[in-house]
């Protein structure tokens, strides 16, 4: 079993838009590859590491990396929706609601993480829990 399946190199050139700074790139690997070493019942070992697992690890990581921004970037201040000019009128919208609504819960989020896993690795036996 290998504990970090991506390095911040390979990261770095397949995700060149991300702003995951090196220093915290680790955390968010090991969390990554833990969840992919689970839904494959730790098949994954430094033979079978390929560009399609690794990817995964990616796309995963960007998953999280979204998540914990929409929970640390919650913004309370109201946004005007609409506004009417005749007897005066203005509609606000909160957008610590709309972003709230798209904070996954901890099962959501490892659904989708599975969702993500079986996308990518279904084809290749590593999901295959039988005998």
């Amino acid at each position: 079993m290998l504990t970090e399946l991506v390095d911040y190199n390979y990261y770095k050139k397949n995700n060149e838009d991300s702003s995951i700074p090196e220093s915290s790139f680790k955390k968010y690997s090991l969390n990554a590859s833990s969840k992919i070493n689970y839904y494959t019942s730790n098949k994954i070992d430094g033979t079978k590491l390929d560009d399609n697992i690794r990817n995964t690890v990616c796309e995963i990581i960007d998953l999280l990396v979204e998540q914990e921004k929409l929970k640390t970037k919650l913004i309370d201040d109201n946004e005007v929706a609409s506004e009417t000019v005749g007897p005066h009128s203005k509609t606000y919208v909160n957008k610590s609601n709309l972003q709230s609504s798209k904070i996954l819960s901890s099962q959501e989020l490892d659904k989708e993480c599975y969702r993500i896993c079986y996308g990518h690795l279904v084809h290749t036996g590593l999901m295959y829990r039988g005998i």
